[in-house]
């Protein structure tokens, strides 16, 4: 087996559809994506704390006046990358659910790239609200706990509102490589969940993805990222 590392979800999606790629981490959207476009099947989804889920977070400065989702009508957003779950599809689909147009609704929407460009932005005071990921409805533990090293920056960062939870990252494999080499495919996917029992592999997991483990998926279990897309896209 090759390991190759790509620039964006789109560009796993394009190798597995073409056939140069047979098993890929692919984060909740683009594996929609990617059984839809490119014969992709899940097989592992990933575990964090709570569960196998997380969820999008509507992130603000501690000192800010906006108390919930509603009051950031005229708010400038940051969104992360029209392909994030945490960081668009999810949260723009709870904007959906409570009568929210965002066109309407923010004064200004920019994408950020990353999570923690979005958290720097939101301390920096370059935009009022961000979109990312939470890993729990506690507000502490999120992407601005992993950005942001120092304790008193981060107890400048305040949650105003959640998405329903999001299905966990997944480990997938194209379709026609599971069924012509069915052996491989389940020893791969063996070991990847057996990496949580030894120290050094359960750390790699941490290390390169910021989970704990990986358990066994099926499809259906992403039909709610199926939903927000269609709110999002107001569908």
């Amino acid at each position: 087996m090759r390991a190759t590392v790509s620039q964006d979800y789109r560009g796993l999606v394009e190798a597995m559809r073409s056939g140069q790629l047979d098993f890929a981490w692919l984060s909740p959207v683009s594996y929609v994506d990617a059984h839809r476009d490119a014969g992709a099947e899940v097989v592992l989804k990933s575990v964090r704390g709570a569960g196998p889920y997380y969820w999008s977070a509507f992130i603000v400065r501690a000192d800010s006046k906006y108390k919930t989702i509603k009051d950031l009508e005229g708010a400038s957003i940051a969104w992360i990358d029209p392909t994030s779950a945490a960081g668009y599809t999810y949260p723009k689909a709870t904007l959906v659910t409570q009568g929210i147009d965002a066109d309407k609704f923010f004064s200004r929407q920019t994408f950020a790239g990353g999570h923690d460009a979005a958290v720097l932005s939101v301390l920096n005071g370059s935009v009022d609200v961000a979109a990312t990921f939470s890993n729990n409805t506690k507000g502490t533990s999120g992407s601005w706990t992993q950005t942001l090293k120092d304790p008193n920056q981060m107890k400048q960062i305040r949650v105003v509102g959640y998405s329903k939870p999001i299905p966990g990252d997944t480990l997938s494999v194209r379709k026609a490589y599971q069924s012509s080499c069915a052996e491989v495919a389940t020893k791969v996917k063996n070991a990847v969940i057996a990496m949580r029992y030894f120290a050094k592999t359960k750390m790699l997991l941490t290390k390169l993805y910021r989970i704990d483990y990986m358990i066994p998926a099926l499809d259906k279990d992403y039909d709610s990222v199926r939903d927000a897309q269609r709110l999002a896209a107001g569908k």
